[in-house]
């Protein structure tokens, strides 16, 4: 306010000294009265001026002036940005995510309102920033590689492996190390699951983009999965790769107890 102030006090001063010294060079000039028309037009011209300032705007973050085309409104309609402090305020937000979103008075500045005020390069890395924070943090993997730990997005990941936009590592999204074959050690619930499936004989897809658990309850022990993999029901091996019996006759008939084949074993898909 105090600058404002100072300012339209400033100019009001050089108006006064500039009407003035006008109205004296034209009574010397054209004696005994000064040329109305031209006084006018003069005045005319300096209250322009003098309004054209008062216009000014104050930016909130470096309280320099700036015209309403120059800067932005927040949405608390209390407060003006430049360019360069709306700038920085999304700059800030990308290093550090406390400040995610970016606010004005506890009112979100909305990206999409903004972006055509900032440059393109800090849309691009703002807008990959964005996805990650609105990721919820148990969900989101990071590169494994020491010299990266980028994140990765959900349009990476396939199959509980994300792929690094950057490097090309990939990496588990359950453990966060890097991918490896077969069960994840850490995915409590898969664990849970084959634990019941080895106690019950049920048997698993080898599918390496199903591994379902399936529970047979009548006919032979050639499955054909939903995936359309073909394997054995007492070993789980591909159909015909094994010796295991085609048929057990517990499993031919309805309501009898059914007891675990002596070759039984639970497909385990392999590791690396």
């Amino acid at each position: 306010m105090d600058l404002a102030l100072n300012l339209q006090l400033e100019e009001l001063s050089i108006v006064e000294t500039y009407i003035a010294d006008h109205r004296f060079g034209l009574h010397v000039l054209f004696e005994p009265e000064p040329n109305q028309e031209e006084l006018e037009r003069t005045l005319e011209a300096v209250i322009l001026r003098y309004e054209a300032r008062a216009a000014l705007l104050t930016c909130t973050g470096c309280e320099s002036l700036f015209t309403r085309y120059q800067s932005f409104k927040a949405p608390c309609d209390l407060h003006y940005y430049c360019r360069e402090c709306l700038a920085n305020l999304f700059e800030y937000t990308i290093g550090d995510e406390s400040l995610y979103p970016p606010k004005c008075c506890d009112q979100e500045i909305v990206f999409d309102n903004v972006k055509t005020l900032l440059d393109d390069k800090l849309v691009a890395r703002y807008a990959d920033k964005k996805i990650e924070y609105d990721t919820e943090p148990d969900k989101r993997t990071c590169c494994c590689g020491s010299n990266c730990k980028t994140f990765v997005p959900e349009t990476n990941v396939q199959d509980e492996v994300a792929t690094c936009p950057d490097c090309g590592k990939t990496t588990c999204t359950i453990c966060k190390e890097a991918a490896h074959r077969g069960d994840c050690p850490k995915d409590e619930d898969t664990q849970s699951l084959l634990e019941l499936a080895d106690k019950e004989g049920w048997q698993r897809c080898y599918n390496t983009k199903c591994h379902r658990v399936i529970a047979l309850t009548t006919g032979s022990n050639h499955i054909t999965c939903v995936c359309g993999a073909q394997f054995c029901y007492v070993c789980g091996a591909r159909w015909r790769t094994c010796s295991c019996p085609q048929f057990t006759e517990e499993y031919l008939l309805a309501g009898v107890t059914r007891p675990r084949n002596a070759g039984y074993r639970l497909y385990q898909p392999p590791q690396e």
